[in-house]
């Protein structure tokens, strides 16, 4: 009798202990999780994201190969050397159809896992190579995180390419692909029921809001910088932070920093931060010395809309709108549902009149 009062002593101790709102949620999670439910979509040549993101919303709705083909060549890749697709890009594809969608950065294990946990899969943008040349064999990829076991140490994915040819599962270990991860921020976007979204919200904490979110992706690159982790990736997602934040010097300088460390040959194809923050601060032939070089090494197969229409923006900012319109408009013959070209060109095309 004496016993059993101080085992329930010891546990009503326990149960009064102070204990944070992550660590609650971390102690309640499953050890291993699965994610059902999803159609494998092989890709083709440069459309992992239009077969990712098909692999993710198959989770929500029914899809077939014509929904890939339907985001591979009129609503993400409307252009057969087309090799990029943004993040958010995706993500407005999806809102299109009525679903919810956020695109985050700063990811971490504990939060993917807790997404999955609770039945939220997660696209990732993250780092492929092959062969022994990292800087000129790397590129991006997208897979569906659908699971993990943490007996293993893995996390489990839908993958548009490494499943092949039967959609079979995918695994990386926790740092191996933190590793992968990083050089993109550790981006992450959720697709969700709109009724779930205040579900989700309570999970993301701090990170639902987007000020927040590029504070604390600072904070991260900071601390690495910090700690000897002061490579290019962390000079990068220091510059992008920064730039979401209203810090164009800043990242600037950040920017320059990671180029002049060494970035991989393609990093520029699918991450534009310096881009836009040269342009933020008038560095405007820097960004077309920049536009220029990414197109004379990508080739005639290859083809970015995005360095167009940061030349147009540079040229613009020169007074050289010729120069400027026909780079807009390449940008949108590379792209037909480039929104933003289209509203330069018609801005250059039909200014408005002066108010008398």
């Amino acid at each position: 009798m004496k016993m059993t009062r101080w085992l329930l002593f010891i546990v009503i101790v326990l149960l009064a202990a102070p204990v944070s709102a992550q660590d609650t949620a971390q102690s309640t999670l499953p050890q291993n999780v699965m994610l059902e439910g999803f159609t494998w979509i092989h890709q083709g040549v440069n459309r992992c994201s239009a077969a990712a993101l098909t692999i993710h919303l198959s989770y929500y709705e029914d899809v077939t190969t014509d929904t890939y083909y339907s985001f591979a060549g009129q609503e993400l890749n409307t252009w057969g050397a087309d090799a990029s697709v943004r993040i958010e890009e995706m993500a407005g594809v999806i809102q299109e159809r009525g679903l919810g969608a956020i695109v985050r950065r700063g990811g971490t294990i504990d939060l993917m896992k807790e997404l999955v946990a609770a039945g939220f899969p997660v696209l990732v943008e993250n780092s492929y190579y092959e062969g022994e040349d990292f800087y000129r064999d790397w590129l991006s990829h997208n897979r569906v995180l659908m699971g993990y076991d943490d007996a293993q140490g893995v996390f489990f994915f839908k993958d548009p390419l490494l499943g092949f040819p039967n959609g079979d599962v995918v695994s990386y270990d926790y740092a191996n692909f933190d590793s992968r991860w990083r050089p993109f921020n550790r981006d992450y976007m959720v697709i969700y029921n709109l009724e779930e979204e205040a579900t989700l919200q309570e999970i993301l904490g701090d990170q639902w809001d987007e000020q927040l979110n590029a504070e604390y992706t600072l904070s991260v690159a900071e601390a690495e910088i910090a700690n000897g982790q002061a490579d290019a990736f962390a000079y990068f997602n220091q510059g992008w932070a920064q730039l979401q934040l209203g810090l164009n010097e800043e990242a600037a300088a950040s920017f320059d920093q990671a180029r002049n460390i060494g970035l991989p040959f393609r990093m520029l194809w699918y991450e534009f931060g310096p881009f836009e923050a040269y342009l933020a601060v008038g560095r405007y032939e820097d960004v077309i010395t920049l536009a220029n070089v990414q197109i004379a090494n990508a080739g005639n197969e290859i083809s970015v809309e995005e360095w167009f229409f940061y030349a147009a923006q540079a040229y613009e900012g020169q007074g050289n709108i010729d120069r400027a319109l026909l780079n807009y408009e390449v940008a949108l013959a590379r792209n037909n549902n480039y929104s933003a070209a289209a509203e330069r060109i018609a801005a250059l095309t039909n200014p408005t009149p002066a108010a008398p």
